[in-house]
């Protein structure tokens, strides 16, 4: 008689993508096994706990478009958990914030000609209906928008984005990549004339974790493995056999899934050839972000767009003026997010060098800010978080098929053209379960 016996499959990581491709797989009757290195699930997605209540690490919204995380987001029973709000940006210039939200705004932004200004809502309005891509993979980004909206135009608006998150590399960005971040964000618009909408879930990423773990508990061939280092990834005739995890035995595997980044993905596995050698050649930004819960808003936008060459941060990221928070008793959220190459001084510096930098010149923001204001306040690390996408990149895209037989990989790499989100993770997590779990039963 014939038995037949679920495919087993390992994932490494407890992101979004692990446990969307988790879900996936677990529907067609896999053996699923999630194995993270971290005490909690999430990964750049995580949460921790403020006078016990669930806030994000990292500062995460939802646009119009992102589809795939909607139609996710309701597929998990969450459809009353997303709400979708107007929000405002600015920018601080010279010593004065502009408002960014409207075509009125524009008008009256004088760090830019008035004829440039134009050209720049031009520019916004063609992208936002513009599909083709792949002619802009191959220039760069800063001439391109020099091209397109004038030189003091882009020096106000986006040589601050460029200079000071990609540092080394700012001038290698291809244009694909700042053209879809252009796009995606005009398409939550409200109409020519209103402002941006976008949305949040009621308590951030962790409504749509606990809403993935509680799926996946439901089935007995699933399990989640926390405080877990992989230290290899066996491999025995070009086929995957499993994986060693630091004082532990051999876990097997028919087929395993790597959904951490690229060069933490390289030191699990011996040589892949010039597949490995591609992989190797994508270059990476660590990530390092601020963190502060305080008593009152620190202004009322969502977004803060930084151009002063006395601050080295880019934004400030306030979402509590996107997501309230009522359950916070008052607390509004501040992020400043560093995007630092290893080389950069302040990936060094000490978690409190970095505070104390970084207060200083919320100061020269708002003159007024205490740290008075403060209730809490936090700093996390996170290497390999944003890939370089330079110009070309639709070359280096990796397969998430390996050349070694069951192996697969996913990484933020392969969102090119978008940058990263969390509909984007949602997508990838479907594609590699439909890829890995081809032929469900072993």
């Amino acid at each position: 008689m014939n038995h037949k016996v679920a495919k087993r499959v390992i994932i490494i990581g407890a992101g979004i993508t692990g446990l969307t491709a988790a879900v996936r797989l677990i529907s067609k009757g896999c053996s699923v096994t999630v194995v993270d290195s971290s005490s909690s699930v999430g990964g750049l997605a995580g949460s921790i706990m403020i006078d016990g209540t669930p806030v994000d690490r990292y500062y995460h919204f939802i646009c119009r478009e992102d589809n795939d995380l909607v139609k996710f987001i309701n597929e998990l029973g969450l459809k009353d958990k997303l709400f979708w709000r107007e929000a405002g940006t600015s920018s601080f210039i010279r010593g004065k914030i502009y408002p960014f939200n409207t075509p009125q705004d524009l008008l009256k932004f004088d760090p830019a000609p008035v004829l440039q200004r134009i050209r720049f809502g031009m520019h916004v309005a063609i992208s936002q209906f513009r599909k083709n891509w792949l002619s802009l993979d191959r220039i760069a980004a800063k001439p391109w928008l020099i091209g397109k909206i004038g030189r003091q135009a882009y020096d106000a608006i986006w040589d601050p984005l460029l200079r000071i998150k990609f540092g080394e590399f700012h001038d290698q960005i291809s244009a694909a990549w700042i053209w879809h971040r252009i796009h995606r964000v005009s398409r939550s618009r409200a109409g020519f004339f209103g402002m941006n909408s976008y949305g949040f879930l009621e308590k951030g990423c962790h409504t749509l974790m606990e809403s993935m773990l509680g799926k996946l508990y439901q089935f007995e061939n699933f399990s989640l493995v926390l405080d877990s280092k992989v230290s290899r990834i066996r491999v025995e005739n070009n086929n995957v056999r499993g994986i060693e995890i630091a004082d532990k035995d051999l876990m097997e595997a028919d087929c395993i899934i790597s959904t951490c980044s690229i060069p933490k993905f390289l030191k699990f596995t011996d040589s892949l050839g010039n597949y490995g050698s591609s992989l190797a050649s994508i270059d990476y930004l660590n990530v390092v972000c601020i963190l502060l819960e305080i008593d009152r808003p620190f202004s009322n936008n969502f977004w803060l767009n930084v151009n002063d060459p006395r601050i080295p941060f880019n934004g400030i990221v306030e979402t509590t003026n996107l997501n309230p928070r009522l359950d916070l008793r008052g607390g509004r959220l501040v992020y400043i997010p560093y995007y630092l190459s290893r080389n950069n001084p302040r990936w060094s510096m000490s978690d409190s060098q970095l505070l104390d930098e970084s207060l200083a010149m919320l100061k020269l923001i708002r003159p007024g800010f205490s740290e008075k204001w403060i209730r809490n306040r936090y700093v996390f690390r996170d290497l390999n978080a944003q890939a370089v996408c330079k110009v070309g990149f639709s070359n280096k895209i990796p397969d998430m098929r390996t050349p070694v037989n069951g192996l697969f990989i996913t990484d933020s790499a392969q969102y090119y053209p978008e940058d990263r989100t969390m509909s984007a993770s949602v997508r990838l997590g479907t594609k590699v379960a439909a890829r890995a779990g081809k032929g469900a039963e072993a």
